[in-house]
C-alpha cells in the first residue's frame, strides 16, 4: 500500500522543497518506488529534479481541475524509479477555479492520487508556504505531515500553527492523517540558536522529532541550480548522507509500528 507524507510547513525558507526532493530521492536509493507531487506554484520541486517548467503543457494544475488524468502529466526524472507531478505558476489560479467550479475542493488531489492504484510505494507532495486549499487537499490526501523546522525565533509559533492546521483535517476530512514528525534543517550546532531551539522543540515533541538533523551545507543549493537530487550530485557530501540517514530513521519508525500494531 502507498504510503503518502505531505511536507509541509506554512513558513516559507524553511528547506521544504529541498526536504521533498531529498528525501524522496533517497527513498529511491534505498530500493523504493517514489512520486514527488509538486504542489507549490513556484515548481521549485520541478526544477530541483530537471524540468523547466516554462515549458510544461500538462501540470498537476490540470489534474485538479478535471482537464487530464494524474497519470498523463507525471514526468520521469534523472533518477530511476523517481517521477513527478509537475507545477508551474498555473497552480496559482486554483482558488479561481475552485471558486466558479461546484467543486469538492479538498478531495480534489486525494480523488487523483486514487487512480494511481499502488503504483508507488510512496508518495511525497512538497506542499506551498501557506495554509489554502491546496496544502488541506495534500492533508487530505496524506497518511501523514512532515514538517521541517529551522532553528531560529518564531520556530514553536509555527510548529503550533501546524499542528492547528492537522487537527483541524483530522477532525473534519481525514481523522486518519498522521503527524510523521519533524525534522531539523539547515542545522548549525555552532550556532546558539539551533541548539537552543532544537532543545526546546525535543522537550515538547520529544517522541515525535527525528534525531537525524539536516546541516547547512552549500551543496544542497548547488543541486537545486542544477536540477539534480543532492543524493545523486553529491552522494557522499554531509547533507546527503543526512537525508538518507533521515529515511531510513523513516522507515525503521514504520517497521516499528508495524509490530506494534500486530500484538
Amino acid at each position: 500500500m502507498t504510503k503518502i507524507i505531505a511536507v509541509a510547513n506554512q513558513k516559507g525558507g524553511v528547506a521544504k522543497t529541498t526536504t521533498s526532493i531529498s528525501l524522496a530521492s533517497s527513498l529511491v536509493s534505498l530500493g523504493y518506488k517514489v512520486l514527488l507531487v509538486d504542489l507549490d506554484p513556484q515548481g521549485n520541486a520541478s526544477r530541483g529534479v530537471g524540468l523547466d517548467i516554462s515549458l510544461l503543457s500538462r501540470t498537476i494544475f490540470d489534474v485538479l481541475t478535471g482537464k487530464r488524468e494524474i497519470n498523463r502529466i507525471i514526468k520521469n526524472t534523472v533518477m530511476k524509479n523517481l517521477d513527478i507531478a509537475p507545477a508551474n505558476l498555473k497552480l496559482a489560479s486554483i482558488d479561481d477555479f475552485i471558486n466558479k467550479e461546484d467543486t469538492s475542493s479538498p478531495l480534489l488531489l486525494k480523488n487523483a492520487l486514487s487512480l494511481l492504484n499502488d503504483q508507488y510505494d510512496y508518495i511525497i507532495i512538497d506542499c506551498p508556504p501557506t495554509l489554502g486549499i491546496l496544502n488541506t487537499n495534500a492533508f487530505v490526501a496524506s497518511n501523514r505531515v512532515l514538517i521541517p523546522v529551522q532553528c531560529e525565533y518564531f520556530a514553536m509559533e509555527a510548529i503550533t500553527q501546524m499542528l492547528g492546521a492537522i487537527r483541524n483535517i483530522q477532525n473534519s476530512l481525514n481523522p486518519n492523517l498522521g503527524l510523521e514528525g519533524f525534522v531539523f534543517t539547515m542545522f548549525d550546532a555552532r550556532n546558539k540558536m539551533s541548539i537552543e531551539v532544537s532543545s526546546e522543540v525535543r522537550g515538547v515533541f520529544k517522541e515525535v522529532t527525528f534525531q537525524t538533523v539536516i546541516p547547512r551545507n552549500v551543496y544542497l543549493a548547488e543541486a537545486a541550480s542544477k536540477g539534480i537530487p543532492i543524493t545523486v550530485y553529491k552522494p557522499k557530501s554531509a547533507s546527503s548522507l543526512a537525508y538518507l540517514a533521515l529515511a531510513k530513521e523513516m522507515l525503521d519508525k514504520e517497521l516499528i509500528e508495524k509490530r506494534e500494531n500486530k500484538l
